[in-house]
């Protein structure tokens, strides 16, 4: 199998030090400045895939379900051919040498707009317009942003969110139901109110990494989508009960609903939030012409 020559491979590259890794979820801005870290994470994540053939069930443990094997070879295959796009990209690592892939790393906007037209006109599309696999990609692009919204109606659960209001520096107060994730996962991380079978500062980095697709509409490797989803298995175990519908409490003993939120909201991250952020002095943006998009379509069969 191509996947576990390309991990014995990566295993005897320079750039390969696995000394030392606890397994914890990377810090998203470490990968952006160092892509070596990348592999141990490939090795990690690709040596379990294979051994899943001789024994799918070790996979209930990180993705909480047993996979059947035509799950299990469509993953190897996608995985092969990240590798192969992941060394072309970053030459400089020198992991395979003389292979070369350019491939598909980004959802374009007019196949988004256009993804978005085909779920009103599902027919119209199956029986018509030919979107070039292009669903399957998106399915596939997407795994961060759904991964985003489940910790963060996760995060809701947890705390017992309802509503939030804010005071504007107009005097005005604005009530809703947006929800400050990354304030409450901080406040959570240095507070002692909520018990997580996922430590906070781990489920942040999740979260940090889960929110550049929705932005950028770009690939995010396999193998990081294998980790982020294995990582939060373990926040979404208690689910699962013979006896559906019982309120799930994370609430430390001695804890009352009252007691986190006026810790929250007398922390001054919440109560005093100018103080703590910092304040963008100036924005420069850099244009280039190669950033513009360029003519588009999808074939309809009706066209003559």
């Amino acid at each position: 199998m191509k996947l576990k020559q390309y991990i014995e491979v990566i295993k005897t590259n320079q750039f390969f030090n696995n000394k030392g890794y606890t397994g914890n979820f990377p810090n998203p801005s470490t990968l952006e400045e160092k892509p070596h870290q990348h592999l141990k994470i490939i090795v990690e994540q690709g040596e379990l895939l294979l051994k899943a053939f001789e024994d799918p069930t070790i996979m209930e443990s990180t993705l909480g379900v047993t996979p059947i094997t035509a799950d299990l070879e469509r993953i190897c295959e996608i995985f092969t051919n990240d590798i192969e796009q992941f060394a072309t990209k970053f030459s400089e690592l020198k992991l395979i040498e003389g292979l070369q892939l350019f491939a598909q790393d980004r959802i374009p906007s007019y196949t988004l707009f256009t993804l978005a037209r085909e779920n009103l006109l599902q027919n119209t599309y199956e029986q018509h317009i030919d979107l070039l696999n292009q669903k399957s990609v998106y399915n596939l692009y997407s795994i961060p942003f759904l991964l985003r919204l489940a910790i963060e109606n996760k995060l809701k659960a947890m705390i017992g969110f309802d509503s939030s209001k804010a005071k504007l520096s107009d005097n005005q107060t604005k009530i809703s139901d947006q929800f400050p994730a990354l304030k409450v996962i901080n406040f959570l991380k240095d507070s002692d109110f909520v018990k997580s079978p996922l430590p906070f500062n781990e489920l942040k980095k999740v979260y940090n990494w889960s929110c550049k697709f929705v932005h950028t509409g770009q690939k995010e490797y396999i193998w990081m989508s294998l980790k982020a989803t294995s990582h939060l298995n373990i926040l979404f175990s208690r689910e699962h009960s013979n006896y559906l519908g019982e309120s799930i409490s994370y609430l430390k003993d001695g804890v009352t609903i009252a007691d986190l939120q006026q810790a929250i909201n007398s922390s001054t991250s919440f109560s005093q939030p100018h103080i703590s952020k910092v304040i963008e002095e100036s924005i420069e943006l850099n244009l280039e012409e190669y950033q513009f998009d360029m003519t588009n379509s999808f074939w309809d069969n009706r066209t003559e």
